[in-house]
């Protein structure tokens, strides 16, 4: 069983797609945060030099959704509201550095509107502390 209160972030497998052209979302990426943090560790950074890569060799547009959890800072959902926009523009600032054009990205806050794991456990606010990403072709 996985340690969700330590996910890391990662690339989504890649098993189930066969070659371009694409149709629709793919989910590429995850990136996980801690609680209030909007910075990129090294996992991070190789995880977004791969999602680069995908872009510059299939094209579309690269969408970023990030969230916040429930906790994330303990005054309220304006600050969770910011915490995700930040955790966007820095994943869409380290996209751009890695030569996603910025005309081919879409940066998104979802505050902690969309949780996905229960929000009543550490371990699921901590997964849900996180940004997914998907290129949209």
């Amino acid at each position: 069983m996985a340690n969700i209160a330590a996910a890391q972030s990662g690339a989504v497998p890649f098993s189930s797609l066969k070659s371009p052209p694409f149709d629709g979302s793919i989910q590429v990426a995850v990136i996980q945060f801690g609680q209030a943090s909007t910075g990129l560790d090294d996992i991070d950074q190789a995880v977004l030099a791969r999602v680069a890569e995908i872009q510059r060799d299939n094209g579309g547009t690269v969408r970023i959704v990030a969230h916040a959890a429930a906790d994330a800072v303990p005054a309220g959902r304006r600050d969770n509201f910011d915490i995700s926009r930040l955790r966007a523009l820095a994943i869409a600032q380290q996209l751009r550095r890695l030569g996603v054009p910025v005309d081919r990205m879409v940066a998104e806050a979802a505050s902690d509107d969309e949780p996905i794991y229960q929000t009543s456990t550490a371990r699921g606010l901590a997964a849900n502390r996180r940004a997914d990403v998907f290129i949209d072709f």
